[in-house]
C-alpha cells in the first residue's frame, strides 16, 4: 500500500505531505486533481525514502521522529516552501541540516527536546523569510546559526529555555527586521549578541531574567523602533547601552515589571523619536518617577500602563496597573539615582498586601 500510495502521489505532482515518523500517518494531496491519499500504521520512513518520495513537495509536516536531523536532511526537496517539525525528540540539529533549499520560505519547529542546534544549521537558503522555534529546550544559541540567508525577515526563539547566546549568532542575516527572544532564561544582553543586525526594527526580550545590559549592546541596531524588556530583573539602565549618536528611530520602549527605581537623567536624550513608554510595575523612587513623568509630558510621550504578565507563575510579582512610587520620607524631593534593596523589598511587600486595591485601578490597555 505504501508503494502504491507513493506512486500515485508522485504522479499527481505532490504538493503537501504530512509525515509522522515511527507511527506514521502520511497524507499526500495532488495539486492538479485535489485528491488526498492516506496510509496508516507505517512503522518508519527512512530519510532516503523521505527525500525520494517527497521530492516535489512544497509543504511538509514531520511529527514524532526520534532520529537526529542530519546534514542536508532535505537535500532532494528542492521545491519545498513550508517546513514544520513538531512533537519530536531528535536531540540534535546538525550543522547544515537546512541547506541549499532554493525555495524554502518558512521553518516552524516546536515541542522538540533538542540538546543543541549546531553552527550553520540554516545555510544557503536564498528565499528563507521566517524561522519560528518555540517550546524547546535549548541551553544556548551558537555563533553563526544562520549563514547566507539574505532574505531572512523574522526569527523567533520563544519559550525555549535559552540561558546564553554566544557572540554573533545572527551575523549573516542582513535583512532581519524582527527578533523574538521572549520567555527564556537569559540573564544578560551582551554587546556582541546583536552584531550586524543593522536593519533590525523589533526586538522582544520580555519574560527573561535579564539583570545586565552591557554598554553598546544596541550599537549595532541603529534602526530599532520597538524594544520590549518587560518582566525582567533590571535594577538600573546605563544610557551607554545606546550608541553615542542615540537611537534615532526608537519609538516604543517597555520597561514594565522590572526592579527599576530611577533612570539616568540623560536616558531620554538618546531617544529623540520616542512616542510610547511603559514603566509601571517598578519600585520607582517618588522624585525619580516625577522627573520621568515630567519629561514624558514635556515631549508628548505617551505613558502606557499595562499589567505585567509572566508565563512562569513562580516568578510573578504583584504589579499595579499604574506606576506607584516609594520614598524614604515625604520631604525627599530629589532623585538620587541610587538603588535601595531595602526600599525595593518594602515596595513589593506593600503591593502584595494591597494587591486587590491596585488591580482595581484603571488601565489604558
Amino acid at each position: 500500500m505504501l508503494s502504491k500510495m507513493f506512486a500515485i502521489g508522485i504522479s499527481l505532482v505532490l504538493c503537501f505531505a504530512l509525515v509522522i515518523l515511527e507511527s506514521v500517518d502520511a497524507q499526500c494531496i495532488g495539486d492538479r486533481y485535489n485528491t488526498m491519499l492516506s496510509c496508516w500504521n507505517i512503522k518508519k520512513i527512512s530519510r532516503e525514502s523521505l527525500n525520494k518520495t517527497f521530492e516535489n513537495c512544497t509543504s511538509l509536516h514531520i511529527i514524532n521522529t526520534t532520529e537526529p536531523l542530519g546534514i542536508s536532511a532535505f537535500r532532494n526537496m528542492k521545491n519545498l516552501i513550508h517546513l514544520k517539525i513538531s512533537g519530536d525528540r531528535i536531540g540534535l540539529i546538525f550543522s547544515e541540516t537546512f541547506k541549499d533549499m532554493p525555495h524554502l520560505k518558512d521553518v516552524h519547529i516546536e515541542f522538540i527536546k533538542i540538546g543543541d542546534i549546531q553552527e550553520s544549521a540554516f545555510f544557503n537558503l536564498p528565499e528563507l523569510e521566517f524561522v519560528t522555534i518555540i517550546n524547546m529546550d535549548i541551553p544556548f544559541l551558537r555563533r553563526g546559526l544562520f549563514r547566507n540567508d539574505p532574505q531572512l525577515f523574522s526569527i523567533s526563539f520563544y519559550n525555549s529555555n535559552i540561558h546564553y547566546i554566544q557572540n554573533d549568532p545572527f551575523y549573516d542575516v542582513p535583512k532581519l527586521k524582527e527578533l523574538f527572544l521572549d520567555n527564556n532564561l537569559l540573564t544578560v544582553v551582551t554587546k556582541d549578541m546583536l552584531n550586524k543586525l543593522t536593519n533590525l526594527e523589533i526586538l522582544i526580550l520580555s519574560n527573561n531574567n535579564i539583570s545586565i545590559i552591557e554598554n553598546n549592546s544596541f550599537y549595532q541596531t541603529p534602526h530599532l523602533s520597538y524594544l520590549d524588556l518587560m518582566n525582567n530583573q533590571l535594577k538600573e539602565l546605563d544610557w551607554n547601552m545606546f550608541p553615542t549618536t542615540g537611537m534615532k528611530y526608537l519609538q516604543e520602549i517597555y520597561l514594565n515589571g522590572n526592579q527599576l527605581m530611577y533612570l539616568p537623567s540623560t536616558f531620554f536624550n538618546k531617544t529623540p523619536k520616542l512616542e510610547k513608554f511603559g514603566i509601571n510595575g517598578n519600585p520607582w523612587l517618588c522624585p525619580c518617577l516625577r522627573d520621568i513623568e515630567r519629561i514624558l509630558n514635556e515631549n508628548n510621550i505617551r505613558e502606557l500602563w499595562s499589567r505585567p504578565k509572566s508565563t512562569d507563575v513562580s516568578v510573578q510579582q504583584p504589579s499595579p496597573r499604574i506606576p506607584i512610587c516609594i520614598n524614604r520620607n515625604v520631604s525627599n524631593d530629589i532623585c538620587t539615582n541610587t538603588y535601595s534593596e531595602e526600599l525595593s523589598k518594602k515596595y513589593w511587600k506593600y503591593l502584595e498586601d494591597y494587591e486587590d486595591f491596585f488591580y482595581k485601578l484603571p488601565s489604558e490597555f
